[in-house]
């Protein structure tokens, strides 16, 4: 049942936007649904229904290969209710929040080490009612507005840590072969970098 409201509200959203076709500059703008590719190793941000056996215990966050997957989208938010309006532009440095399309919850995270590298946790925490300030993200990146198979770089505005992943680290049963995802203190050269591919790009409704 989750399912067909998912495919139904994705089905909503492609009709109201503008669809990412090959070869065309389109705007990552509020509501914008995409997929946020790990640009070191090709695999998509990536949330579902199993929880972390240690640390919060709150739902995980890997990264997922399959490109297919409907669980690998997120939609852009501001980082409060209301302060991102369908279509706004977003500059580099502005606060966001990324929610999971298929669950709702929102990436987070906090202070708990990550199961496998001992890093910073992210997780996905909340629903469309439940949300806090450890949601909150910069995005940064070159340029004045990001853009769709741009490099962009998003730090924990609480903590400081950057949403970071490597291919050294992998998960077994039951998401063997997931990449683990965690922040980490210092941005480096090639970790820290994501991606928006596919998805559902609201057009601009305000200029810059």
């Amino acid at each position: 049942m989750i399912q067909c409201v998912q495919v139904w509200r994705l089905a909503f959203l492609i009709g109201c936007a503008a669809l990412a076709v090959a070869d065309e500059a389109l705007q990552v703008t509020c509501n914008s649904v995409v997929k946020l590719k790990h640009a070191a190793t090709d695999y998509d941000l990536h949330s579902h229904e199993i929880s972390y056996g240690s640390g919060s215990g709150q739902q995980s966050v890997t990264g997922y290969k399959d490109t297919s997957d409907a669980a690998s989208l997120w939609t852009v938010k501001g980082a409060k209710e209301g302060d991102c309006k369908q279509g706004t532009p977003i500059k580099s440095g502005t606060p966001i929040r990324l929610q999971h399309m298929n669950t709702r919850r929102w990436l987070h995270s906090h202070k708990y080490p990550s199961p496998l590298s001992g890093n910073q946790e992210v997780s996905a925490f909340g629903d469309d009612r439940v949300s806090d300030h450890l949601d909150v993200w910069e995005v940064s990146f070159s340029g004045g507005q990001w853009m769709r198979d741009q490099k962009v770089k998003f730090k924990h505005l609480e903590t400081g840590a950057y949403l970071s992943s490597s291919g050294d680290k992998r998960y077994g049963r039951p998401i063997s072969g997931q990449l683990e995802v965690c922040g980490k203190d210092k941005a480096g050269k090639v970790n820290e970098f994501w991606i928006a591919t596919e998805g559902v790009y609201f057009p601009t409704t305000s200029d810059v």
